[in-house]
């Protein structure tokens, strides 16, 4: 499930290729991939128009057309937005913006996934992106305003993940976090010391600017079809070594999803 490195990474890798380009023709290949129009409204609002942005909210890409409207791609399970030269012969591709360079924007693979059309002036409005709470890589979140976010019951893990309090940061990064931070999955905000606090704060701002440094984990596919680089240090390596102490990972499950952790360095 792609989350904040790997939004980002698009974002980052999409902007180069899709600001100032104007889209010549939307061609909505499954109709069910749009949740906001049909096929035809969505192609009078976004045909001749052309793009002046591309942000990122929480695990969501808002592209932004020039006459006040927004297209909205909300990652869910999976998804991937390329940009290439020819339209592609298989049958992955769900939307797919032709640009007046000739190059072609597609939204493949949208497993839950889906596109949205909002208002410029009403994206704050939008229910799933409303409710977000800070970025975690937002100048404003200081140490003692992640603590806050954090405050409350549940394990850390849990904690993490809720969108209400910070946003775009899934089961994936927040296991990857904890490990960097040498704390469990499962251990509660009330537990931790000063010290881990601070090791929690700089763990989860260090790794997610890694992760977007090495483009995502390695299953991800960024606008050019390039594959991350992030090395996972537990996230999906149950029973493997640890690559700091040599102990095997332990599995288990916390808030109903698949953990990992290393029962020496993680206390």
């Amino acid at each position: 499930m792609p989350e904040l490195p790997e939004v980002e990474t698009a974002r980052r890798t999409l902007e180069p290729l899709i600001v100032g380009r104007r889209i010549r023709r939307l061609e909505v290949i499954r109709p069910q991939a749009l949740r906001s129009h049909s096929a035809a409204q969505a192609s009078r609002l976004l045909n001749k128009q052309t793009i002046s942005g591309v942000s990122r909210k929480g695990k969501a890409l808002v592209f932004s057309v020039d006459n006040g409207w927004s297209l909205v791609f909300r990652f869910s399970l999976w998804g991937v937005v390329q940009v290439k030269d020819t339209p592609a012969t298989d049958d992955m591709t769900a939307v797919a913006l032709h640009l007046d360079n000739g190059q072609v924007m597609e939204f493949r693979e949208l497993q839950l996934s889906n596109l949205s059309l909002f208002p410029q002036a009403e994206i704050d409005r939008v229910p799933y992106l409303a409710g977000l709470g800070l970025d975690p890589l937002d100048r404003r979140l200081t140490l003692a305003r992640f603590r806050e976010r954090l405050a409350g019951r549940g394990a850390l893990r849990n904690l993490l993940t809720d969108q209400a309090r910070l946003a775009g940061i899934g089961n994936l990064w927040a296991l990857e976090i904890l490990f960097a931070a040498g704390l469990r999955p499962s251990r509660t905000a009330e537990t931790l010391s000063a010290a881990e606090w601070n090791r929690l704060y700089r763990a989860s701002r260090s790794v997610l600017r890694r992760g977007i440094r090495a483009g995502g984990e390695p299953e991800f596919i960024d606008a050019l079809g390039r594959k991350g680089r992030f090395r996972l240090a537990v996230y999906g390596r149950g029973g493997q070594p640890c690559r700091v102490c040599g102990s095997k990972i332990a599995t288990g499950r916390v808030g109903g999803r698949p953990a990992f952790w290393c029962p020496r360095c993680q206390q």
